[in-house]
């Protein structure tokens, strides 16, 4: 094990997933295989949120053409990529509530930017059911974030799977919309 530590730290890699170190008030090791593997994935959805919802910006009084709706959109999910690879990766749940506390906020400006934008009439059921599934991603980050502040590793897990489904259709649909940026994670 303290070989394992040592590697780990000489050359800046994470812990062994099979033994991570989880901050909660008996600072104990977590003795669960795949944990870290766990962890990580549900750090992936919540990055894949930012990325999939974190699209819109600028408004107008008239509507936008499809091509300016997915120019604009995917200009600011670059923006909004930029900020949130500036987050640190999680290690522990405790790393990841943090990192969704943060997240969470860059989420809600996303979403507002988002909503300034007007789609072409043609393509406003698809937006609104684009945005749907970006508040339904806030819902789960937000879940995400509770379960991990109260070190419940099992209900993080649980929301993964719901938290990846809206993430595919969030993509689904910002391709529909001709987007390039933010239908990726």
């Amino acid at each position: 094990m303290r070989h394992e530590q040592r590697r780990a730290q000489e050359h800046d890699e994470p812990p062994s997933p099979q033994r991570l170190l989880v901050a909660d008030a008996q600072t104990s090791l977590v003795h669960r295989r795949g944990y870290g593997t766990r962890v990580r994935r549900a750090s992936f959805v919540l990055l894949a949120v930012l990325l999939a919802a974190g699209c819109g910006g600028g408004g107008g009084g008239k509507p936008l053409t499809r091509d300016e709706y997915a120019t604009k959109a995917d200009g600011i999910c670059a923006k909004y990529t930029q900020q949130t690879k500036a987050l640190a990766n999680p290690k522990s749940l405790s790393d990841l509530a943090d990192v969704a506390d943060k997240t969470l906020p860059i989420l809600d400006h996303a979403i507002t930017d988002l909503r300034k934008l007007k789609p072409p009439a043609d393509e406003q059921s698809t937006v609104d059911q684009w945005l749907a599934q970006v508040e339904n991603l806030k819902g789960d980050l937000t879940t995400i974030r509770d379960k991990a502040k109260s070190n419940d590793i099992k209900g993080v897990q649980a929301v993964v799977p719901q938290a990846t489904q809206h993430n595919q259709q969030s993509n689904q649909l910002a391709a529909q919309l001709g987007m390039k940026v933010c239908n990726k994670n």
